[in-house]
């Protein structure tokens, strides 16, 4: 689990700098059509997922932390 929660934000951050990517580049050339595929769909669902998993894990872990503190 210690593996998983410290590669699970790395992965989350290079998802989410390929969709900034992939919505700039749509803006300068909106006939590639990169935010109306299924394979971008796919991708925005994945780096959504990835974010709020990375949330949850980091509200436990303070919660943890406080805990400990008291």
């Amino acid at each position: 689990m210690n593996k998983v929660a410290r590669f699970l934000p790395h992965l989350a951050i290079a998802m989410l700098l390929g969709l900034m990517v992939i919505t700039v580049l749509d803006g300068y050339n909106p006939l590639m059509a990169f935010l109306t595929s299924q394979t971008s769909k796919i991708y925005i669902f994945i780096a959504s997922i990835l974010g709020i998993v990375c949330c949850c894990m980091l509200i436990a872990r303070q919660r943890v932390r406080r805990k400990r503190q008291r």
